[in-house]
């Protein structure tokens, strides 16, 4: 069957078409929240009553006893410690935890970061063994978490892989979680889950899922919101640290302090890690949300040059006296 078109028939079809094409970009929702910021938000920036720690990284100096580290540290001002206990012999891991107590120090993270969905089953099981081996360290010395990454599917820790997101990958990674709680029940440590943006624990909600699916109470949070950065959230970091403490809360044990930055002028999208206080993390919030929680949480900068420790810290402080929150003494 023929059609005749006309000539009008032929420039309205067009201009409908061309409308649409202009129009639809328009017309779709491409980002569940626009990447621009929102200056209409409601910044809720009031202070709880419980203090934060400030947290250095604790490592042995030469032959130092384990009083003299933690006095050290103590008088640096710092009140929490990242730390590796296997510098010290048991009988100092022994006498450390006294210390810890005298100066009021607290061992929050013992970091044991792995892939615990490596590819391999033989080192994955390797890899679940050292961790375990990490919890008995922590316990010794009285840590309550050791920390850690779910990991890729790639032999490399963190790279970005196309399965590190199947449902498959996750069940693997509740899996491995289950097994490392099993394999160190009775333990007073958890295990403190890190975000990363290339990993399936890329924000609150994987967060919150796998410390749901995981179903045991030691399957606990290490903060790290600049870890979970994404273009889309850059301009929106009070909305992401609301999410994150909205439904993880208590959940939390402890915080790692860094900022976030788009390196300016380049072609395609680099998101760098920078000293506190040199990016758009909202740090007012992120302090003010800690110390609304029921007990002081540690927040401990990373990732920095050694001589932005001291800028790190005095950021921190800075912010926590202009908003009311307490940095514990």
């Amino acid at each position: 069957m023929s059609h005749t078109i006309s000539r009008r028939n032929m420039i309205a079809t067009g201009i409908a078409s061309a409308s649409l094409f202009v129009a639809s970009p328009f017309k779709k929702t491409v980002h569940a929240r626009p990447p621009g910021p929102d200056n209409n938000r409601h910044r809720d920036t009031h202070p709880g009553p419980t203090p934060i720690r400030l947290a250095t990284r604790m490592v042995r100096e030469k032959n130092e006893t384990p009083e003299k580290t933690v006095k050290r540290i103590r008088g640096s001002g710092y009140t929490a410690v990242n730390t590796q206990p296997s510098q010290w012999t048991d009988t100092e891991l022994i006498d450390m935890r006294s210390v810890l107590k005298k100066y009021d120090v607290t061992v929050f993270e013992v970091g044991a970061y792995s892939n615990i969905i490596h590819p391999d089953p033989k080192k994955r099981q390797e890899i679940l063994a050292n961790i375990v081996q990490k919890f008995e360290e922590a316990h010794k010395i009285g840590g309550p978490m050791v920390a850690t990454v779910s990991g890729s599917c790639s032999t490399y820790l963190i790279e970005p892989h196309p399965d590190n997101w199947t449902e498959e990958t996750w069940k693997l990674t509740v899996r491995s979680v289950r097994q490392i709680l099993k394999d160190t029940a009775g333990m007073d440590v958890s295990l403190g889950m890190e975000a990363q943006i290339t990993t399936n624990i890329d924000g609150p909600k994987a967060h919150r899922r796998l410390i749901d699916d995981v179903g045991d109470d030691r399957c606990k949070v290490n903060l790290d919101p600049t870890n979970m950065i994404s273009l889309a959230t850059y301009f929106h970091t009070t909305e992401l640290l609301d999410e994150c403490f909205e439904l993880l809360g208590e959940d939390i044990m402890g915080c790692h302090a860094k900022d976030t930055y788009v390196i300016p002028n380049v072609q395609t999208l680099h998101i760098q890690e920078v000293c506190p206080g040199k990016g758009i993390m909202d740090y007012e919030t992120f302090l003010a949300r800690m110390s609304r929680l029921q007990w002081p949480r540690a927040i401990f900068p990373e990732h920095i040059e050694p001589e932005e420790f001291p800028e790190a810290d005095s950021y921190i402080k800075e912010v926590a006296s202009r908003i009311g929150v307490t940095i514990y003494d």
